[in-house]
C-alpha cells in the first residue's frame, strides 16, 4: 500500500508539473499570437510598417473579407495594405478588444482615416471615416495564415463617395 501510495504522489507531482508547464506553454502562445494580432493592426495598418509584414504574416496569407475577393499571398496582401494607406494616409486601427483562444484571434477595432488619395479608379473625395471592425486572424508556426475582416461597409462607402450623404432635415 505505501508503494502505491508514493507511486500516486510521485504520479501527481510530475503530472501537476507538466500540468504547470502545459499552461504556461499554451499562455506563452497564446500572449504570442495576440501580439501577432496588436503588430497587424498597430504597425502594419496603423503605420504602414511593411517592414514588420514580413515578419508576422505567412508568404501564404489569405485574407478574406465579405465585399471583396480573397486576398492571396504576402505580395498581394502588401500591396493591398499600400492602396488602403495611399488612399487614406492617416488611417488608424484602433484596438478595443482582443480575445484569443488556441490558434485564433478575434480583435475589435475602429478604423479612422480620411480619404485625401485616389483609390483604384476613384478621386480623393477629403471625406472622413469611422468604422467599427471585427477581425479575426488563424495562427501557424508563429505567423498570421489567414484573415477574415468584417466592417460596416456603409461610413466608408460614404467616405470614397459611392453612398451620398443622409438627406438634410
Amino acid at each position: 500500500m505505501k508503494i502505491a501510495v508514493g507511486t500516486f504522489i510521485a504520479v501527481l507531482v510530475i503530472g501537476m508539473a507538466f500540468g504547470e508547464m502545459a499552461v504556461a506553454q499554451s499562455t506563452s502562445t497564446t500572449n504570442a499570437n495576440i501580439e501577432l494580432a496588436r503588430k497587424n493592426h498597430e504597425e502594419v495598418w496603423s503605420k504602414g510598417n511593411l517592414a514588420v509584414a514580413d515578419e508576422i504574416y505567412s508568404n501564404d496569407i489569405v485574407r478574406h473579407s465579405a465585399d471583396q475577393p480573397d486576398r492571396r499571398g504576402l505580395e498581394v496582401y502588401k500591396q493591398f495594405v499600400l492602396g488602403s494607406r495611399g488612399a487614406f494616409p492617416d488611417w488608424k486601427e484602433t484596438v478595443e478588444n482582443i480575445i484569443a483562444s488556441g490558434d485564433l484571434v478575434a480583435t475589435k477595432v475602429t478604423i479612422t482615416g480620411t480619404m485625401t488619395g485616389p483609390l483604384r479608379n476613384l478621386e480623393p473625395t477629403g471625406k472622413s471615416l469611422k468604422v467599427p471592425c471585427a477581425v479575426f486572424f488563424r495562427i501557424a508556426e508563429g505567423k498570421i495564415v489567414e484573415i477574415w475582416s468584417y466592417y460596416d461597409s456603409v461610413p466608408f462607402l460614404k467616405a470614397i463617395g459611392i453612398l451620398p450623404p443622409p438627406p438634410s432635415k
